[in-house]
């Protein structure tokens, strides 16, 4: 072999040597590396806290339309009669059952008299058929507006008795007669439903128009309400009697209070004009429920048809933990359970409510006093025993 041979079977071996020896250290590296991981994570300090009592501090912003509590219009209805007229004035005081609006009542007041001079010929006869022992003739009447006969009272036969309820039966059905022109009569007249102030009124009517006119309005001045309607989303988190508080553009440094007085438990498709902005969250596409809230505070500037928006506070208490505690995955929530009798860690589902800054509300998967990891990270697996842990209080056991 020449020397030159032997020269470069040498630097083979050597590059040999040196790579083995590269592969060794890092090797050594990525081992120490590891090591220091290791001892990092097992060196995590967890701290835990008790499932407590608590309310987030969060709420629901709607809006809706200032409407007058009571509330009427009276809109001309030619089935009443025809040559309505208007008996109240604007800023009239009217309370319920008074009356507002009188048709013309000729056609329905003969129709009531003659009902009523029926009744009272059969009435005679009945006398009669007592005293006598003969009931008087029917008599017959014409009616001087449409020209139409009328007899009454019947023809009797048989024995004293049942001449006598045979007049009873006529007597029977004459009261009827009464009792039905007395509607009639009755229905000529559009009265209040509600005690409040007339704001309008419209005298000039078209009989053959198609489209409702309104004859009068009335509110009730001085006892106003929010309206508006909410979605399916917002029926969650909004019940009867929730206290709720109420701002107007208009007034944007001024708040007054109110509760809510009714949800209605069936969604309408469309709402009125007063109403048609009544929700922020609302949605298309989504059914809205028409609500109402009563203002509990001083009206002030307040006035009817005012927009305001309505914060409906949180004021319920659930079961809460710290916001740090929540672990999402995807479209699920998990919180890590701690048991102190082994020191292990338990991942559990729950459904979480709302959440503000500090506190998440958790609706159902836990219970109260349970312990839970308040600052979980990805070294946590099911069951692995972890070191004591340190304790903290939520913001509920604190207050």
């Amino acid at each position: 072999m020449t020397r030159k041979s032997k020269r470069i079977q040498g630097k083979k071996k050597w590059f040999a040597l040196g790579g083995a020896a590269a592969v060794v250290l890092l090797g050594l590296l990525w081992w120490k590396s590891q090591s220091l991981q290791g001892t990092k994570a097992s060196s995590q300090t967890y701290t835990i806290s008790k499932v407590t009592e608590g309310k987030v501090a969060s709420s629901t912003l709607l809006s809706g339309a200032i409407k007058a509590q009571s509330e009427q219009y009276v809109y001309f209805d030619a089935t009443k009669g025809s040559n309505p007229t208007v008996t109240v004035n604007v800023g009239d005081q009217v309370s319920m059952g008074q009356q507002v609006v009188q048709y013309d009542t000729t056609a329905a007041q003969a129709a009531y008299d003659q009902a009523v001079r029926n009744y009272n010929k059969i009435g005679r006869q009945i006398t009669s058929l007592k005293t006598t022992g003969v009931a008087s003739a029917p008599e017959t009447s014409v009616d001087e507006s449409t020209g139409q006969t009328t007899t009454s009272g019947i023809t009797t036969q048989g024995t004293y008795q049942e001449q006598l309820q045979a007049l009873y039966d006529a007597q029977a059905d004459a009261q009827g007669e009464v009792d039905k022109a007395q509607i009639a009569l009755n229905s000529t007249s559009a009265l209040s439903e509600v005690n409040g102030t007339v704001v309008e009124v419209n005298n000039n009517i078209d009989p053959t128009g198609k489209s409702n006119q309104a004859m009068v309005h009335i509110t009730s001045e001085g006892k106003l309400e929010v309206e508006g309607t909410l979605t399916e989303y917002d029926l969650a988190n909004i019940k009867v009697d929730q206290a709720v508080k109420i701002k107007s553009k208009v007034y944007p440094d001024k708040e007054w209070d109110g509760k809510i007085t009714y949800i209605s438990n069936y969604p309408s498709q469309s709402a009125t004009a007063a109403t048609a902005d009544a929700t922020a969250s609302s949605s298309t596409s989504s059914p809205s429920y028409e609500y109402k809230a009563e203002l509990t505070s001083d009206l002030g500037d307040l006035k009817q048809g005012f927009t305001v928006s309505v914060e409906v506070v949180n004021d319920q208490q659930s079961l809460v933990v710290p916001v740090s505690a929540l672990v999402s995955k995807g479209d699920k929530n998990y919180v890590w359970l701690y048991d102190k009798s082994n020191s292990r860690v338990l991942r559990k589902e729950v459904t979480a409510g709302d959440a503000d800054a500090k506190l998440q509300e958790i609706l159902t998967g836990l219970e109260k006093d349970q312990e839970i990891i308040t600052n979980p990270d990805n070294n946590l697996k099911e069951g692995k025993k972890i070191d004591k842990p340190q304790e903290e209080k939520t913001s509920s056991e604190e207050g």
